[in-house]
């Protein structure tokens, strides 16, 4: 917003203003420690920290530990971080729905209750997380998830 005034102000040429803008995020990514992740014009995301390209899983995984990222388009510098965010919980939503219709084909199939199937379902992840939990290669199990 204020690069906006700043373009006014200074009468930048637009070019000259996006890198600007690029420089800028660049800076605050590294001195607030802040991961950036650059969305390029294919669509495809890249972490500048990591110097890797970056799926909408590994978006998810940084909210869920709760680190700090910004998304920006490459070519503008444009954030979007709130739009990459709803496309992750769009896709979380969508699996809930599949987990939904899995659990519900197993009732048909089974002739059990939804809630006895979850019931189940559920003492079994719990069991496999304490299993990955005491593992020695828990790190590398949930680094890959």
């Amino acid at each position: 917003m204020w690069l906006r005034g700043l373009e006014t102000f200074l009468e930048f040429p637009s070019k000259k203003l996006d890198k600007l803008k690029k420089m800028c995020y660049n800076y605050c990514a590294m001195h607030n420690k802040m991961r950036l992740i650059k969305r390029y014009k294919n669509r495809r995301l890249y972490d500048t920290d990591t110097k890797s390209a970056v799926t909408l899983s590994d978006v998810a995984r940084l909210i869920r530990d709760k680190k700090e990222f910004k998304v920006i388009e490459s070519d503008t510098g444009e954030d979007i971080t709130g739009a990459t965010v709803i496309q992750v919980l769009l896709n979380v939503e969508k699996r809930a729905r599949e987990v939904g219709r899995m659990v519900t084909s197993i009732g048909k199939a089974t002739g059990k209750k939804t809630e006895e199937i979850i019931s189940v379902l559920m003492e079994h992840i719990r069991s496999i997380l304490k299993v990955m939990d005491k593992s020695p290669d828990s790190e590398t199990v949930n680094s890959k998830q």
